[in-house]
């Protein structure tokens, strides 16, 4: 707050018209109510980014439905929006500044506000007028808004039209009128209160000209009339707007229906038709031959433009996605990591590609929000491109036009490359193929890597070479011509070309005979693409298949995909294995030996599915987490049952830490209690003993070494009396230890007497126990204990937190500067885990409080009124920002390490598996540097701001 009131002066709405005004003329304030309201804004606010559903709430807060002044309304929390997102654009990247696919998908989220509110407006108002739109099988009518272009790709530009096409359930119904008539005068309405010019402008202009039969067309259609349309007269170019179509405003049940029946078989036939990247390359054409001489230097139609790298996206779509329903997508550059992660784009040239798209829009956009038209030409103007390129770092203006035309060039090679009629070059690797049975002397570095990598990288091909049938081999290069260049496109376009070239020369040095996969290779080369970008990007992946070299299968030969089964159904079906593979009268220590095995397959194949649609951009993180923690208590839970002959009674295993909170990453322990039942001891056994005996087969089950695979390090030291203490705990002397009475648990006369130090981290650590494992029941009245002890005495003092805290950061986190620890160190994840906490503990009354989910409880902390708005936002945007960045370090170098270094290698390739981009004057890992120091500065205030304490701790 205090470095944005700095930078925008004393007089915040004064500097923020002005600002406004200098940068956006569109924008510029000149009546009272934009002062009052850029008055009311509140200055840190400007810096943080607006979620769908906080765009929504805006709009909630705002407009009133039975108000004659509900358009007006409408319009103006649209220009405060507008002017928010604007000025956020201004802001430095260490505050928070957007880079353009952040903003578009803000404007974006606010089109669809406008368009759901102005909908549910307007069917209030037809609906008084004509009755409700009833069907003829007595239920309501229904209506969907599809967003189209832009719009349907999250992508808007301040200067763009809306494309949107209206759609309803059926013609068999009416109100006073047809319901065609209804539904026409609703989508009238709509349009007509987004598209209205007063004070505030137009919230968007609207362009209808998508939809079926184009601006000659019905204003709105029946799910019938555009089945009939679509399947008789629906053209090429209609497949490549609908790549960009989804529902944006209405009923998202109607709008998924129609997806799935209609849209879907219309856009991805299953036969493979690459023409259709000609048919795409024919649509530019003429659209050039339509803009005139003027094209050339337009930003988006002319060559190389933003259409040229959207089209190249949207052929691959075309072509491969009827069979890889994963490649569908209506983000331009989301659907580009997904083809990337496919294979069927190598990891260079996506990186090119968005390299160049984003500097195009970057530009677009720029000019858009200076003019306020829908233009994508370079100011003509010298002075204006001269405001124009310094506003996006460059020098001057010959500095930017460089380096457009260089992002342009790069951009039509790419398209052209995807044209049937692309002639094909000569080889690039020539010389390299012939180095192989030379002397061993390396070709020029640019050929494969950076001078740096060349040695390294080269020794590794070699080896690929070195027998015949190998997979850079003589025998194989003579049988598979095109194998080679293949191969060496492969590594060398992946993002660590020299990681991706030594698992591979591992993972086939460990093939007895590699023939029958080289032949797959060589019909299928995005499977090899695949293979080799997968191995460059993840070491956790290639550690994994080095040890299970079967699991390559799952990128081999299966599509990268959201799992399709669950990790309980994976872990069934490797148990199903075992039992058929095992004889009856099988010795105990090979049933045990086999026990483990199945554990560690079934882990392996959930860890590399996982990992591969996590490296595809295809699972959240909060659903990464879900999957690895399911697979834990699965595993816990089988271990148990196998050791108690298939029964779970007496025992139960208690999740502590991450996996309490289903939060899990690749490399984590499992932090967990065993906990027992006295009563279900065998009789005249000690049952201490007994149960210490039980858990400690359980631990080695899990965690011993194993020829299948690693198993789990599991962390019992959270028990009562830490390490000092029982492996196992009864019910009784653990509510004894945390002082909770409890009448209706019988004594263990033979469970040692202990007591709590009393200490604020052993009942701050009870609020993430969930049970896990085992014995049900048990389970149940243990996490009861837990919750007594963790919520009734409330919050310990704020100091005796914060004092644990520091300890932490100082003794474990030891950071420096250029080294930061984004778990323990300033502002990192235990920051937010201690806010959120102690909260909880503060509030433990509330039952909505009581949850072991970390964000679940910053919502229900927020939700009960107990954290102000702005620290429940930093704290949340903190810590999945931080959530992020460590499964993203873990996934790559395949440790369990929570550290970023500057100065190691791989933080560029970081930076934009995190969505963070190079930009004139700073790396993509400056970048990232710079917003996680945002980051953790604004949790540490936000932290401290929760425990009312106040320091001048700064990060190292």
């Amino acid at each position: 707050s205090d470095e944005l009131t700095r930078d925008f002066g004393t007089a915040p709405a004064h500097a923020a018209s002005v600002l406004l005004g200098a940068a956006f003329p569109p924008l510029t304030p000149i009546h009272g109510w934009q002062q009052e309201a850029l008055q009311r804004m509140p200055i840190a606010r400007i810096g943080r980014k607006r979620s769908r559903r906080g765009m929504f709430a805006a709009f909630e807060r705002a407009v009133d439905f039975e108000s004659p002044q509900f358009g007006q309304q409408l319009r103006r929390v649209a220009w405060i929006e507008k002017a928010r997102i604007a000025l956020r654009e201004l802001l430095p990247g260490r505050l928070g500044g957007p880079d353009v696919d952040e903003t578009a998908r803000e404007l974006s989220h606010l089109a669809d506000a406008s368009l759901e509110f102005a909908l549910r407006e307007a069917e209030r108002a037809v609906r008084a007028r004509h009755g409700a739109p009833v069907r003829h099988d007595g239920g309501d009518s229904r209506i969907v808004l599809f967003g189209m272009g832009k719009l349907g790709g999250q992508e808007l530009n301040a200067g763009s039209d809306i494309d949107i096409i209206f759609a309803y359930d059926t013609d068999e119904g009416q109100s006073a009128v047809s319901l065609h008539e209804h539904w026409n005068a609703v989508a009238q309405r709509v349009v007509a209160t987004i598209d209205a010019h007063d004070e505030g402008g137009p919230i968007f202009r609207v362009d209808l000209r998508l939809r079926p039969e184009g601006s000659q067309g019905a204003l709105v259609n029946s799910v019938t009339a555009m089945e009939r349309y679509y399947e008789t007269w629906g053209r090429a170019w209609e497949r490549v707007v609908w790549l960009r179509g989804r529902p944006c405003a209405g009923d998202f049940e109607l709008g998924v229906r129609l997806e799935q029946e209609l849209i879907t078989p219309f856009v991805f036939p299953h036969a493979v038709d690459p023409a259709i990247a000609t048919v795409l390359a024919e649509l530019i054409e003429r659209t050039r031959a339509e803009g005139g001489r003027e094209t050339k230097s337009d930003l988006k139609i002319g060559i190389g433009g933003i259409r040229e790298a959207e089209f190249f996206v949207q052929s691959l779509q075309l072509i491969w996605g009827g069979t890889e329903p994963r490649l569908r997508g209506a983000n331009t550059l989301r659907a580009l990591a997904r083809l990337c992660s496919r294979g069927f784009a190598t990891d260079r040239e996506a990186e090119e590609l968005e390299q160049g798209y984003l500097l195009l829009r970057r530009v677009e956009h720029r000019v858009q929000w200076a003019s306020g038209m829908q233009t994508h030409r370079l100011p003509a103007d010298a002075a204006e491109r001269e405001r124009l390129a310094r506003s996006m770092g460059y020098t001057n203006a010959e500095q930017l036009v460089t380096a457009l035309d260089e992002a342009r060039s790069r951009v039509h090679q790419l398209f052209v490359s995807v044209l049937p009629s692309a002639p094909r070059p000569p080889s690039p690797y020539a010389r390299f193929i012939a180095s192989l049975e030379g002397s061993g002397t390396p070709p020029p570095p640019d050929v494969v890597a950076s001078s740096e990598q060349s040695s390294e990288l080269y020794e590794h091909l070699r080896a690929l070479a070195r027998r015949p049938d190998g997979l850079l081999g003589s025998l194989t290069r003579d049988q598979f011509p095109r194998l080679t260049d293949a191969v060496l496109a492969a590594i060398h376009e992946s993002s660590d070309p020299v990681q991706s070239a030594s698992y591979l020369r591992r993972y086939f040095g460990r093939l007895v005979s590699a023939s029958a996969l080289i032949r797959h290779l060589g019909d299928d080369p995005a499977a090899l693409a695949r293979f080799a970008n997968i191995l460059g990007a993840s070491a956790f992946v290639g550690d994994a298949l080095m040890i299970r070299p079967d699991l390559a299968d799952i990128i081999l030969f299966g599509a990268v995909q959201l799992p399709q089964v669950s990790p309980r159904e994976i872990m069934a079906q490797e148990l199903a294995v075992m039992q058929r593979s095992l004889s009856t009268d099988a010795d105990p220590i090979e049933v045990r030996d086999e026990f483990m095995a199945a554990l560690r397959r079934a882990k392996g194949k959930v860890m590399v599915d996982v990992a591969a649609a996590d490296l595809a951009g295809l699972l959240e993180p909060r659903e990464t987490t879900r999957l690895l923690s399911e697979l834990a208590d699965e595993t816990l839970e089988q271990a148990v049952r196998f050791v108690l002959a298939g029964n779970t009674h007496g025992l139960a295993v208690i999740a502590m830490g991450k996996l309490g909170g289903q939060d899990i990453g690749y490399g984590s322990d499992l932090d967990v209690l065993f906990a027992y039942d006295p009563a279900a001891a065998p009789e005249g056994s000690f049952a201490p003993t007994h149960f210490t005996q039980i858990a400690q087969h359980v631990i080695r089950v899990i965690s011993e070494a194993h020829w299948s695979g690693p198993g789990y390090e599991l962390d019992t030291r959270l028990r009562p009396s830490g390490s000092k203490g029982l492996l196992v705990t009864s019910l009784q002397a653990f509510a004894r230890y945390h002082r909770v009475p409890l009448a209706d648990a019988p004594v263990d006369e033979n469970e040692p007497l202990v007591f709590t130090s009393g200490a604020a981290w052993e009942r701050q650590a009870l609020l993430r126990a969930r049970f896990a494992a085992g014995d049900t029941e048990l389970g149940r009245k243990f996490i009861e204990v837990a919750y007594r002890a963790a919520y009734d005495q409330g919050a310990p003092a704020a100091e005796e937190l914060h004092y644990l805290r520091m300890r932490m950061q100082h003794e474990l986190g030891r950071e420096r500067r250029e080294r930061y620890d984004l778990k323990i160190g300033f502002g990192g994840l235990l920051d937010v885990e201690f806010a959120c906490q102690w909260l909880q503990m503060k509030h433990g009354a509330d039952p909505s409080v009581r949850t072991t989910d970390s964000l679940d409880a910053l919502a229900a902390l927020y939700n009960g009124g107990y954290l102000e708005d702005d620290l429940y936002r930093t704290l949340r945007d903190g810590y999945m920002f931080l959530r992020l960045l460590e499964q993203r370090i873990r996934v790559a170098r395949g440790t369990g390490t929570t550290v970023i270094d500057v100065r190691e290698p791989g933080l560029e390739q970081l930076a934009r598996r995190m969505g963070v981009h190079s930009m004139p004057g700073a790396t993509g890992a400056e970048l990232l540097i710079t917003r996680y120091r945002a980051v953790t500065a604004s949790v540490r205030a936000a932290y401290l701001s929760v425990l009312d304490l106040h320091t001048s701790e700064s990060p190292s």
